[in-house]
Order: structure tokens, then sequence, then C-alpha cells
């Protein structure tokens, strides 16, 4: 269920829900039409992260099958090449509060990442990734586990706030739910309903749209990769409740 201070935002003007069960797509929509009716969209872009490969977002590595959102990163990519990803985000990008239920059994394939986060910028930003290569054990720049992070509100990643925590299941081995609950004070993390953090530093402030993606950039340090063959992402369901501006 949502928190008790989530559905108190309800009486307010702009509160807003979402919530798509992937199971009800049928194929006499496309899938970005899908997406669409339901509050979403697809996103089509390049991003150059500072790691050795970049990344493209494409629409063609987001589709709907078996009652999943299905969510790739193409694996094989050679040197000097893009990576080929997915993501997708809220078409509302005025969100300042919220609950984003996220349930999705994560790739066994090692070197890319999935993320649940809202985003207005690199300094606005809250975040849950898994690291397919970093499940249970890390390296000297990550520990292992379930990333969570509130990005640097002044810019200066090396003041990331960050916590890894041990996966209380195999995030691999079936569904899982991740939620995260952004107020005024505080970003706080659940797996499976049970909170496993609170990150009351670097809140994010501003406006910002709730995204998932999956993606690769090649770092040792983060995503490792780029993944050998395709690492899928599965989503079963997403359910928001937030507020925005």
């Amino acid at each position: 269920m949502f928190s008790t201070v989530l559905l108190a935002l309800l009486p307010f003007v702009g509160a807003k829900t979402l919530s798509v069960d992937f199971s009800e797509y049928n194929s006499s929509m496309t899938v970005a039409d899908f997406l669409f009716a339901k509050g979403f969209k697809i996103n089509t872009y390049d991003v150059d992260g500072g790691d050795p490969y970049n990344r493209t977002y494409e629409a063609d590595n987001v589709g709907i099958a078996d009652g999943y959102l299905t969510m790739k990163v193409t694996g094989g990519t050679k040197p000097g090449s893009n990576v080929p990803s997915a993501c997708i985000q809220t078409i509302d990008s005025n969100i300042v509060s919220g609950t984003f239920k996220t349930t999705a059994i994560a790739s066994e394939v090692e070197g890319v990442c999935h993320g649940f986060f809202t985003f207005e910028s690199n300094s606005q930003e809250s975040d849950i990734e898994i690291l397919t290569s970093f499940l249970y054990s890390g390296n000297d720049a990550v520990d292992g586990g379930l990333q969570l992070t509130n990005q640097a509100n002044n810019g200066n990643s090396s003041q990331n706030t960050r916590k890894a925590v041990p996966y209380p299941a195999d995030p691999t081995a079936g569904e899982h739910e991740y939620t995260l609950e952004w107020s005024s004070g505080s970003s706080k993390f659940f797996f499976d309903g049970s909170e496993v953090a609170t990150i009351n530093e670097n809140v994010p402030t501003a406006p910002s749209a709730f995204l998932v993606n999956a993606w690769s950039g090649g770092n040792p340090n983060f995503t490792a990769g780029p993944p050998t063959e395709d690492a899928i992402l599965r989503v079963s369901k997403m359910e928001f409740m937030y507020e925005t501006a």
C-alpha cells in the first residue's frame, strides 16, 4: 500500500496517480501509444556520461512481451560505438514529491545498470540502481548491493550521498518491488515494501520527471561491461502517486 504520508497528498491540487500493468497490453496499440496513454514516453537521445562508452536510448530497445515491459541493452557493442540502451519517463516533468513503485526482474547479464529515479539534472536526482556486475560484491570504487543515491545538489559528484545495501532477495530470480518515497526532507528506499535506507542529504528540490532505464557505459567502477549479450530489464507494473508543482 502507499504510505499514509503520500495518501495525504491526494486532496491537494496537482496530486496524481499513474498505474500500469503490462499484462494488460495487446498489440492493437503500439508500445509507444500504450505507454503514452498510461502517462509515459520513450526517450530517444544520446548520452555522453564521461564513461568509456556513450549510450543511445533507442525506441526499438523498449518493448512489451509476455506481460512485461522489456528494456534492452544490446550486447556486443564494439569500441567507438554507442551502447544501444533503453529509457522511459513520465510525461509529467514537474513532480515535486511522491511515491514511485516499480516491480521488475533484473537481468542476469553482467555489465549493465537498471535505474528507477527522479531526474531534473545531474544535481537534482534521486536514484535506485541495480548494477548487474556488482550484485553481491564490489571493488575498490563500488560496493556490492542495491545502489541508492542522491546526487550532490552542487553538481560535485564526489559529494554524492550514496548507500549500497545488501539485497534481501535475488533481484534476478523473480519479481521484486523497488520503491522510492521522495518528500521535501528525505528520500526513502524500499525493497518489497520494507524500508532499506533513508537519505536526508542532497534531497532533490527541483520539479522532476521519474525515469526507468537500462544502460551501460563500460566504466569498470560502475556499470562495467558493456554486456557481451543482450541484457533485458523486465518490468511487470508501475504504481506512482505524486504531487506536481
